[in-house]
């Protein structure tokens, strides 16, 4: 039975990480550990307020999200604590990873630092949410290089091994680097293939075609993940522009 760190955040949407994991329970047996980590500064930005009165309010609106979220948990049959931290993200994230298999986190659309760093230092599997409740059952996994891609698929298998079924979606695909169909094959995963070149397709058509899936697989970013951001790798496109989950390994 696999166990899932599901990090909440006061400007995340709590209701999409609940729904997200309810589908995992049902359909995988998943269990939970909820956290919750306080702010220890106030946010970036212009304001007219001083830093404490800022952190006052955050404070009052953090409390009020933390008690709404917790009659959430039960509303929903979650009956696990709710852990509460104060402290760095990252390395509170860290720790807690020490007890689970794998994270959840929710993108928040614009790849902020906070989020950047958990990818940094988690060194357990990542499932990244974004706009839509899966099923966690059609799934994608998606290759630009066939080698990144390979640490992520072993996990994938080794935590969801009810799926049988996979569609490969490759970029640039170079058969002579990519060894996946061989390494599914020999796993028992009947893998269908469709390729996408930048010769005779767009970027667009293959997010497209990425975001009818119910879970994507990705390979993990390297570690320059704004030379990534300024080269336009696909790894940082398709974390931009997914709408179904991704599973990072």
């Amino acid at each position: 039975m696999e166990k899932i760190l599901i990090l909440f955040k006061y400007y995340n949407d709590s209701k999409l990480a609940i729904e997200n994991y309810k589908s995992l329970k049902k359909n995988f047996n998943f269990e939970i550990l909820p956290l919750y980590i306080k702010e220890l500064k106030a946010p970036t930005g212009v304001t007219f307020l001083s830093p404490s009165m800022t952190m006052d309010i955050l404070k009052e609106y953090e409390d009020e999200y933390i008690e709404d979220l917790k009659k959430l948990l039960l509303k929903e049959g979650i009956t696990e604590t709710l852990n509460l931290e104060i402290g760095v993200t990252k390395e509170i994230v860290q720790e807690y990873l020490k007890k689970v298999d794998c994270l959840m986190v929710e993108e928040t659309g614009f790849l902020d630092e906070e989020f950047l760093a958990i990818l940094k230092v988690a060194y357990k599997p990542i499932i990244v949410i974004n706009k839509s409740v899966s099923k966690f059952k059609d799934v994608a996994i998606v290759s630009d290089d066939g080698i990144k891609i390979n640490k992520s698929v072993n996990n994938f298998i080794r935590d969801f091994p009810q799926i049988k079924n996979v569609t490969l979606l490759t970029w640039n695909y170079k058969s002579e680097e990519n060894h996946l169909l061989d390494f599914l094959e020999r796993k028992g995963i009947e893998a269908k293939v469709e390729m996408y070149t930048q010769q005779f397709n767009t970027k667009d058509e293959f997010i497209e075609r990425m975001n009818e899936f119910d879970l994507i697989v990705m390979g993990n970013l390297s570690k320059s993940f704004f030379f990534e951001k300024i080269t336009k790798r696909m790894g940082i496109e398709i974390i931009e522009k997914a709408k179904s989950p991704i599973f990072i390994g």
